[in-house]
C-alpha cells in the first residue's frame, strides 16, 4: 500500500533512524495556543537567501497535468476523464463549485491579486512572525491544488464510495489549499511549535497532525486545519530543507504509485526508491516530541 504523503496512515517503519531520548523532551500539545512574548531577530535572512537552492527543487510540484492527447477532457454531455477516471456531469458540475469556494478561501481576487483576508494572507502573516523558518518558494504559485488534480482525486475517492455523496468526498479532499513551512533541523521542533500556536492564535483549528519522520518512505510533520470563515479544510507541512528536496525529488515516483495503472511489480520499484531517499534524511532532535492528533470525525 503506498503512502500517501499528504495523508500518511502508515505504522512506524522498523529500522528507524537513531532519535534522541525521548524522555529528555515531554511531548508538546499542539492543540492549545502558545503564549508568552516572542523576539523577533533583529537581522533575517530574506526568503531569497535563504532558500534560494530549493527553488530549482519545486519545480516538480503539482501544476496540473500537461496538455495532450492523453491529458484530462470533458465530453460533449458534461462529463470529464481522464486516467481511467470519470466524473458524470453532475459531479463535474459540482466540482466546480467546490474548486471555486477554495479559491475564493485562498485569498486571491480574479486578477490574482491579494488583500488582507484570506488563508494564504494569514499563512505570510503567521511566516513574519516565526523566530526561525520560512514558506517554501513561490507559496503563491502552489497554494491551490489544479483543478485536473482535484478532479481526480475526487473520482478516484467516489470509485471507492460510490454511495457516499461527492460534497462528502470534496470535503475530504484536504490539500485542495496547502502549504509548506521549512525549518532548519536545529530549530525545526522549536519552529513547527511556534508555528502550530501562530495558526491557533487567527483562529484556525487543528484537525489532524501527522508526525511521520520515523516513516520508511516519507519523513515530515502533516496537518490539516479548518478555516472557520470559509468551513474548509486546508494542509500544512513542516519540512526541513533536506526533508522538502527529498520529497520534490520522489514526487514523480509518488505520482506513479498512485496511477491505477502503474503495475504492482513498478509500484514496489519506486517505493523501494522513495525509502532509499528518505533513509538518507537526518531526522531533527526532538521530533519525536511532537505528537499525532486527531480531532473525532477527521
Amino acid at each position: 500500500m503506498a503512502i500517501d504523503r499528504h495523508d500518511n496512515n502508515s505504522p512506524a517503519a522498523d529500522g528507524e533512524p537513531a532519535r534522541a531520548d525521548a524522555g529528555e523532551h515531554p511531548a508538546r500539545d499542539f492543540t492549545r495556543p502558545m503564549t508568552g512574548d516572542r523576539p523577533v531577530p533583529d537581522e533575517r535572512r530574506s526568503r531569497g537567501e535563504l532558500y534560494s537552492d530549493l527553488r530549482d527543487s519545486s519545480a516538480t510540484a503539482d501544476q496540473g497535468p500537461r496538455s495532450g492527447p492523453d491529458g484530462p477532457r470533458t465530453t460533449d454531455n458534461g462529463a470529464w476523464e481522464w486516467k481511467g477516471l470519470r466524473l458524470t456531469p453532475e459531479h463535474n458540475y459540482a466540482v466546480d463549485a467546490e474548486i471555486l469556494a477554495r479559491r475564493n478561501a485562498e485569498g486571491r481576487d480574479l486578477d490574482g491579486n491579494y488583500g488582507q483576508d484570506g488563508i494564504t494572507p494569514a499563512m505570510r502573516r503567521i511566516e513574519d512572525r516565526l523566530d526561525h523558518g520560512q514558506l517554501v518558494p513561490d507559496t503563491e504559485k502552489f497554494a491551490l491544488k489544479s483543478d485536473e488534480r482535484f478532479k481526480e482525486k475526487l473520482a478516484k475517492l467516489i470509485l471507492q464510495e460510490p454511495d457516499k455523496p461527492a460534497s462528502e468526498h470534496a470535503r475530504e479532499i484536504h490539500d485542495g489549499i496547502r502549504y509548506t513551512f521549512l525549518f532548519e533541523k536545529d530549530h525545526y521542533s522549536d519552529g513547527v511549535a511556534h508555528a502550530h500556536g501562530e495558526l491557533l492564535s487567527m483562529g484556525f483549528e487543528l484537525l489532524v497532525l501527522k508526525n511521520t519522520w520515523d516513516s520508511e518512505e516519507y519523513k515530515g510533520v502533516n496537518t490539516r486545519w479548518l478555516a472557520p470563515a470559509a468551513n474548509l479544510p486546508f494542509e500544512v507541512q513542516f519540512h526541513t530543507p533536506d526533508s522538502w528536496t527529498a520529497k520534490q525529488q520522489t514526487h514523480d515516483a509518488y505520482e506513479k504509485i498512485n496511477d491505477l495503472r502503474t503495475p504492482a511489480e513498478i509500484r514496489e520499484r519506486l517505493r523501494a526508491y522513495q525509502a532509499e531517499i528518505s533513509n538518507q534524511l537526518e531526522v531533527p532532535a526532538g521530533s519525536q516530541t511532537i505528537s499525532n492528533y486527531r480531532k473525532e470525525g477527521w
